[in-house]
Parts: C-alpha cells; structure tokens; sequence
C-alpha cells in the first residue's frame, strides 16, 4: 500500500516534462505581428532596494490574431536622453532561452533593463524580430514613468 502511494504521488510531483517546442518544416502559427505590450513599464523589483528597471514586454500575435511564441532573433533597443541607444539581442531558437523569457500568463517575453538613470522619465522602445525564415517584424513604443 505505502509503495503504491509513493508511486502515485511522486508521479504528481514532477509535473509535465518542458521540452519547449518541437521543431517542424511548416509552422502555421508563425508570428505575423510583433508589438511593445502595455505591460511594459519602469519598476523595481520586488523586495529590492535597488534602483528603477525598465521591464519591456514584447508580444508576438499569429495570423489569427493570438498570442504565440517566436523562434528566432529578438533585439531589443532603448533610446533616450542620457542613455543614448543601449541594445539587446535574445535567441529565441534556443529552447531554453525561448522557455525562460516567455511569461505563460501574460503569454509575452520579458527583458529586463537594470542600468539606467535614475533621473530617466521616458524611453524609446524598438523591437526587431528576425525569424529563421520570413519577414522581419519590427514595433516601436515609448514607455514612461
């Protein structure tokens, strides 16, 4: 009895397996539009005594108009007065990477911004995404404080 209990439980313990997604020749639910997600904003972590981040979400919608997932490069700038254009570039063709920038909830990607002024009041948003094969998506936005 105590060994079938143990099998049940342990069983429920270790949940569903994240592989992230499986690669094919055809993806229907290819991203067609990218945007800068009202989410975005300035904060600063929770519990922390650090200074103001720049969280920007970036959402990408199928052809149908639903949140999806993206497989390919993502670049992220900032522009603003005093920080001139600060850049990042994220590889969504890497599982693990893909699997840990997405937010399941908010079904967006997260980069997070930690060097900047404390003075800074507003910043430009671009986002270029470059799939593997098809067009390159690009958005703009300003986020403020």
């Amino acid at each position: 009895m105590v060994f079938f209990l143990c099998l049940v439980c342990g069983g429920c313990i270790n949940g569903p397996k994240k592989d992230g997604p499986s690669l094919v020749g055809t993806w229907a639910y290819t991203p067609s539009s990218v945007t800068i997600h009202p989410l975005s904003r300035f904060g600063v972590p929770v519990g922390s005594n650090l200074a103001e981040d720049i969280l920007i979400h970036v959402e990408f919608r199928d052809g149908d108009g639903f949140p999806c997932r993206a497989v390919g490069e993502l670049i992220l700038t900032l522009s603003g007065q005093d920080i001139g254009d600060v850049s990042e570039s994220i590889d969504l063709t890497s599982t693990v990477t893909n699997r840990d920038r997405f937010e399941g909830l908010t079904r967006t990607y997260l980069v997070r911004f930690n060097k900047i002024p404390a003075d800074l009041n507003e910043v430009g948003v671009s986002a270029t995404f470059i799939p593997e094969s098809g067009k390159v998506l690009q958005a703009k936005d300003r986020v403020m404080k």
